[in-house]
């Protein structure tokens, strides 16, 4: 196959190779002189020389199609790997039909030998684009991997794969699990009535796209190529048949294809069938040939070991699969699975036995391990002595163990086996020393073992997985507990709960020592909802984890007390360990003092406001702008200036002197605007980044920034401190303000355009309509000039401006964060 492969690209390459000096070389004497320079230079030996004349030849004359095609084509002959972008500008640049064929196919003939498939795909569109024909390369090669059979899929690959919603580039070994997991997540539902299982309409169209393809597979022939010589033969007829179309009108330019039959047609454009090409060759009575062979797929073992006494050939397998969810679950567990693992597994334990709890081992199954026909389990030699008497099975029988293991509790041991697998280090030392290694799993399996953590379609009880992966050790070798024991003992005091909420109430006031929390945590892993004292664990944990000095008890005590208001916010925390005990309660405190203000409209501005410089804040810490000890200054800055806001004027003076002092603290070119210094950052640090790059980027945050009808900032703070200054008796500037209305009257409410059903289903509720009313009518030089004369008034002004930056600052935030 490879050979034949090779010998195919060879003939079309060699049929190609004279064209492009006819095609592309001009017959300028400069351009001559330049080309018989790099010809001389490449007959010396010296192809880096040579090269370096024709891109300066390029370089002087970048529309020149002549000096592009002379570049590319020595590129290809040395296998440069500028080759394809040479290739791509030359494309660019020509307009003849013919020329920007033989340029579409060298490109993808190129990309075929570089064993880019998937971009050989996309050059071959350009080359039918221009007006070439069809033209398909020679299917790869599968291997088949030792252990493994094979199984056919009528038709091509990528077909199928379209059909079945797979990733066309999958290696040839991953295809059937990814079927088998598709079926199992998508193809059936269960029928409330009787607890049966029908198949979704995913699964009915699959099943009908196999059987259209085997009729396809037969028309093909022994040749396996679907062949039609002329319009009216009467494979015309089948082919068209098996399709769902029909021709309406004579052949030739008055013949189209019209569906017939609405099933097939569906099956036959979604599936990717090459209509279009049909239809051409009809119209015009050329030959239409298709290449259309069954597709061969590793599968794990042979078709023998699934299909038993079914006894079903290769050909028909996939029908097996796809009608038996059960068998695909299986399947993909044991696909799963270490090789020498699943190959224990399969000599030991029926493939029954295995079927009937698939879905513990093809959730937990992965991490198995058979050694010399002995488990591997997390712990020492005493822990395999715990895990024999949890799961009844000596580990040293591989194979047994693992069967008797997802045998048991319906899967929660398995579940915790999985993760203490997945950990390593002290903390894995730690919890599988005997006394912790079944006191701790005895509280996680509970009383009630049913359902079980694999029954639903995703993991149930990831939370374990998190807390084990997150938990670490103080220097001592004994768990780290946020703050000290005392405060979990009256969170969990305090805790209410249905199942292990009052347990816990009567139990939780006589810990001791760390082990009694972590019990009581691994128990929440089982509740999937109201586990918020786990949450909070894992979070301050990581709070801790990046801090040179762990929380006080005091802060721990705070953030646990203010947790359910604003856990939310204490990712800021943990993405900045520098920040201080102090930063940390003065953030709690401002944001206690925003929630009590009692003027809606006010606190929405002061909250949007205040989240929009943190974010702005955030940033300029992550791309490395401000320093650890700029970052926690900045930050105690900004909350000691919105911890005194209580007004609409107090508000604009925070927000705007916090965004000036943060930007200055960057140390960002002075010589641009604020506005321009904040898109300067967002857009990276020019230094990390190449300047065009930077540049480009700049400019696509001003076209984002303009589409959302913002008024930049430096803006909104030169007006207000203008109306200071006419306070204090300078003279207005109408024209200043008036530049502020102007852009604001370019607001468009969203709903004057849509229904007023759709206005109602799309509603974001009355004060942001309210808002968006108020920034419209908002008239400055108007409301300045009925201000004049007093200085009060003016000053107070500055207040109409807070919700207008507020605006601008979310704007900011967002600019980063946009696509």
């Amino acid at each position: 196959m490879i050979g034949e492969r090779g010998e195919h690209i060879g003939q079309l390459f060699l049929g190609f190779s004279c064209l492009l000096a006819s095609l592309l070389v001009g017959s300028r004497p400069g351009f001559a002189g330049q080309l018989a320079q790099a010809d001389a230079l490449e007959l010396r030996g010296e192809p880096l020389k040579a090269r370096a004349v024709l891109f300066e030849q390029v370089r002087r004359n970048p529309l020149d199609v002549s000096a592009l095609g002379e570049l590319a084509q020595f590129l290809e002959r040395h296998n440069d790997p500028a080759t394809e972008e040479v290739y791509l500008r030359l494309l660019e640049r020509v307009q003849d039909p013919e020329r920007r064929r033989w340029i579409a196919r060298r490109l993808a003939l190129h990309a075929l030998l570089r064993g880019d498939r998937q971009a050989a795909g996309r050059y071959l569109e350009l080359y039918r684009e221009a007006g070439g024909g069809t033209v398909t390369f020679p299917p790869a090669p599968v291997e088949i991997p030792p252990g493994y059979g094979f199984i056919e899929i009528p038709g091509p690959l990528e077909s199928f794969a379209r059909m079945a919603a797979i990733s066309p580039y999958l290696e040839p070994v991953e295809v059937l699990p990814a079927v088998a997991r598709n079926v199992v997540i998508n193809g059936y539902r269960a029928v409330a009535s009787y607890q049966g299982l029908e198949p979704t309409e995913y699964l009915k169209l699959l099943k009908r796209y196999v059987a259209q393809a085997r009729e396809l597979q037969q028309l093909a022939g022994n040749e396996q190529v679907i062949t039609i010589e002329s319009c009216d033969s009467a494979a015309t007829g089948d082919l068209l048949r098996v399709l769902g179309y029909r021709m309406r009108g004579r052949c030739g330019t008055e013949l189209v294809l019209e569906t017939v039959n609405a099933t097939r047609a569906f099956l036959t454009i979604d599936s990717g069938f090459p209509l279009a090409e049909l239809e051409q060759a009809l119209r015009t009575n050329r030959p239409f040939r298709y290449p259309y062979r069954p597709t061969r797929i590793p599968i794990l073992y042979g078709v023998e070991y699934w299909l038993g006494s079914r006894q079903a050939s290769p050909a028909t397998a996939i029908d097996a699969f796809l009608d038996d969810p059960a068998l695909c679950r299986v399947y993909m567990a044991m696909a799963k699975l270490d090789p020498e693992t699943a190959e224990a597994l399969r000599r030991a334990v029926p493939l029954e036995k295995l079927s009937a709890f698939a879905h513990v081992l093809d959730f937990y199954g992965g991490m198995f391990q058979i050694r010399q026909g002995k488990a591997i389990t997390p712990g020492g030699p005493e822990a395999r002595r715990v895990w024999r008497r949890l799961v009844g099975e000596d580990p040293d029988k591989g194979a047994e163990f693992f069967a008797a293991l997802i045998a048991r509790d319906d899967g929660w041991l398995a579940s915790f086996f999985d993760a203490l697998l997945r950990i390593d280090g002290p903390v894995r030392e730690y919890l599988t020393q005997p006394q912790r290694l079944e006191r701790f799993y005895l509280a996680i399996r509970g009383k009630v073992t049913s359902p079980g953590p694999a029954r639903p379609v995703f993991r149930a009880n990831s939370e374990m997985v998190l807390l084990i992966s997150r938990l670490w050790l103080d220097p001592d070798g004994s768990p780290h507990i946020p703050g000290n024991l005392e405060i979990w003992k009256g969170l969990f005091a305090r805790e209410k709960g249905e199942v292990y909420g009052k347990r816990l109430q009567r139990w939780a006031p006589t810990w001791k020592e760390p082990d009694d929390l972590l019990e009581a945590l691994f128990a929440y892993c089982r509740r999937a909802v109201e586990n918020e004292p786990l949450k909070l664990f894992m979070l301050l944990s990581d709070l801790d984890r990046g801090r040179r000095v762990p929380l006080q008890a005091s802060t721990v005590q705070r953030l646990v007390e203010m947790y359910p208001a604003y856990g939310a916010q204490y990712r800021i925390f943990a993405e900045t360990p520098e920040l201080t005990d102090e930063a940390i309660l003065k953030f709690l405190d401002v944001a206690a003092t925003i929630d009590r203000i009692d003027d809606r409209m006010l606190r929405a501005n002061v909250a949007g406001s205040f989240q929009a410089l943190v974010g702005l804040w955030q940033i300029l810490v992550r791309d490395g702008v401000l320093g650890a000890e700029q970052a926690s200054e900045q930050f105690v800055g900004l909350m000691d200036r919105f911890a005194k806001v209580n007004d609409a004027v107090s508000l604009f003076d925070a927000a705007a002197s916090g965004l000036e002092h943060l930007i200055a603290a960057t140390g960002a070119r002075g010589r641009l605007s604020l506005h321009d210094r904040i898109l300067d950052l967002l857009a990276g640090v020019p230094a990390q980044v190449d300047a065009e790059v930077h540049r480009r980027l700049v400019e696509h945050l001003m076209e984002l920034f303009e589409a959302q009808k913002l008024i930049p900032a430096d803006a909104l703070i030169e007006a207000a401190r203008h109306l200071e200054a006419v306070a204090q008796g300078e003279k207005l500037d109408t024209p200043l303000l008036a530049r502020i209305s102007t852009r604001l009257e370019e607001v468009q409410p969203y709903w004057e355009s849509i229904s007023q059903v759709e206005r109602t289903g799309l509603s974001h509720g009355y004060w942001v309509e309210r808002h968006i009313q108020w920034q419209r009518r908002l008239d400055l030089v108007q409301e300045a000039r009925r201000a004049l004369g007093s200085p009060q008034r003016l000053r107070a002004l500055r207040g109409q401006l807070a919700p207008l930056l507020r605006d601008t600052l979310v704007g900011y935030n967002y600019l980063f964060y946009a696509p």
